[in-house]
């Protein structure tokens, strides 16, 4: 189907405009998000200072509590922010730290007689080829 240059205009005028309205969506999305995750640790903070926690658990409520109003200002503010997850190690026992051991070793690939015979055929040379090879001296340097 032929389309002339005025409808392929407007068809990527269209198609702009609905990515526009599609990253804008994502973006009341992601700060709705930011303001939740803000006001969650906020009230963390405040269930931690009320009930008299140690120091530690002040400052871990502390920082996630800034973390969230970090992000929140900045996708307030229009900046894209990047969403870490958390890369905590995963707790393995021994047996199966074996079994990704053994998952991952390579074993030699099996060939047949065949398949050996096309390796034996392919390094071996020609008469001519090595009666040229004599024949040119190597340069010594």
């Amino acid at each position: 189907m032929k389309v002339d240059d005025d409808t392929q205009k407007a068809l990527l005028l269209f198609n702009r405009r609905a990515q526009a309205a599609e990253a804008e969506k994502a973006a009341k999305r992601r700060l709705s998000k930011a303001i939740a995750a803000k006001d969650e640790a906020a009230e963390e903070l405040k269930r931690a200072q009320n009930r008299g926690s140690d120091a530690e658990a002040l400052s871990e409520a502390d920082s996630k509590w800034r973390e969230a109003v970090d992000v929140w200002q900045r996708l307030r503010d229009g900046e894209e922010v990047v969403e870490e997850t958390e890369t905590t190690p995963k707790e393995t026992t021994p047996e199966q730290d074996a079994e990704v051991v053994e998952e991952t070793e390579t074993t030699p690939k099996e060939t047949t007689p065949e398949q050996d015979a096309e390796v034996v055929e392919e390094t071996e040379t020609t008469p001519e080829q090595d009666a040229e090879s004599s024949a040119t001296p190597e340069k010594e340097e």
